[in-house]
């Protein structure tokens, strides 16, 4: 039979069109814009989607309190224009941010370079309103920050990957936004001296909004978001480690700094290509960078990496026939858990997604994570097999 889509005009329907999906028997994937349907691997069974870009009005916007209540399919782009007539913004800047959308952002827990300064979507995002599978609809914090009442159904729902319930809209903690910005390019001879000035500069009394990394070029994107007279002052001190560190640097801003984001995304996020994201903590990052170079030396394939160097979160793009291309993830997992880390496969051409488990071995918290399945969603109606250890 042919994919249904359901397209709900408000979060009643979508709640009862969930319910009726769960009573019918049949598998339902809540999905936006798309952008992030080829995450978590394929899709065993789907009998129809539930989108949710109807569902984006009211933003509602508390200015003075520095939150946000958005719908889930609005797109992050929409949002960011109605609270910037209040100098305010949303700051998660996922890849591909003028087509996600709210809910799927949640869903898969993204977020890109600022994550440095802000945090990931789980560490802003303070309520939630949810549909669940039978079609109850549940809320959980709200406008105030400080929130400890009952269990943290937002956050949970943070990575989900829609397996748990559809997500209706959230609350998150807003930013002001700059008036000006910087940032440092800075190259650098080899992946331990990058990943050495990445610790360098964020131990450095400094406030920047992004230390991102690049290899195989062993380069460093620093970003420095503030006044101006803040921003000259801090990419001034940075330009000045990096030099202390034998390295060449280079201060853009305007256009210049907009393109060089424009490329960094792009050397990751342009169409094709295998993409892993590799958690290790902050110190392993150069050790990481190491074995991917002697690796792809040994194999010849194609790989640039972007991230979070003072993290440790990176996304590694590899470029290679598909035989190649299963044999780096391998490598790569062997190389973040010898590390401490682990690795994932975000995004992977057909025939290299059917040879791997798009999220590894999850260990122990696979029994935790299905009893949480079973409690929320006990007829796997909502995206069967999409998540962690088949959930």
């Amino acid at each position: 039979m042919p994919i249904r889509l359901l397209e709900p005009p408000d979060a009643e329907t979508a709640a009862a069109m969930l319910a009726q999906s769960a009573t019918d028997g049949l598998s339902l994937v809540p999905r936006g814009c798309g952008t992030k349907l080829s995450w978590g691997g394929d899709l065993p069974r789907v009998d129809a989607f539930l989108s949710t870009r109807l569902l984006s009005s009211p933003i509602d916007h508390f200015a003075g309190d520095l939150v946000a209540t958005v719908p889930a399919g609005a797109t992050l782009a929409e949002v960011n224009a109605v609270l910037a007539h209040e100098r305010q913004w949303l700051p998660i800047d996922p890849a591909g941010a003028a087509q996600a959308t709210i809910g799927g952002i949640v869903a898969t827990n993204d977020s890109g370079p600022r994550r440095q300064k802000h945090g990931a979507t789980r560490d802003l995002i303070i309520g939630i309103e949810i549909a669940l599978a039978d079609g109850r609809r549940a809320r959980a914090g709200g406008r105030v920050v400080k929130n400890v009442a009952g269990y943290d159904l937002a956050r949970l729902m943070c990575g989900s990957f829609g397996t748990l319930a559809v997500i209706l809209s959230a609350t998150f903690k807003l930013a002001p936004l700059a008036p000006a910005s910087r940032t440092v390019i800075a190259d650098v001879h080899d992946a331990a001296g990058a990943s050495d000035l990445a610790l360098q500069i964020n131990a450095a009394p400094l406030s920047p909004s992004a230390i991102e990394l690049q290899a195989p070029r062993h380069r460093l994107l620093i970003r420095f978001e503030t006044t101006e007279a803040a921003a000259i002052r801090q990419s001034q001190a940075a330009l000045a480690i990096v030099e202390a560190a034998h390295g060449t640097g280079t201060v853009v801003e305007d256009e210049g700094e907009r393109d060089a984001w424009r490329r960094h995304e792009a050397l990751v996020w342009a169409p094709g290509g295998l993409v892993l994201k590799v958690s290790v903590l902050p110190t392993e990052v150069a050790g990481v960078l190491t074995e991917l170079e002697r690796l792809a030396a040994g194999t010849g394939f194609a790989y640039a990496v972007v991230g979070r160097a003072a993290l440790g979160v990176l996304a590694v793009r590899v470029d290679a026939p598909d035989d190649i291309s299963v044999m780096a993830v391998e490598a790569l997992r062997r190389v973040a858990a010898r590390r401490g880390g682990a690795a994932i496969v975000i995004r992977a051409p057909a025939g290299v997604m059917a040879r791997v488990d798009p999220w590894g071995d999850v260990g122990a918290a696979s029994a935790m994570m299905q009893a949480v399945k079973s409690r929320f969603d006990p007829l796997n109606t909502l995206s069967p097999g999409r998540g962690p250890a088949g959930l």
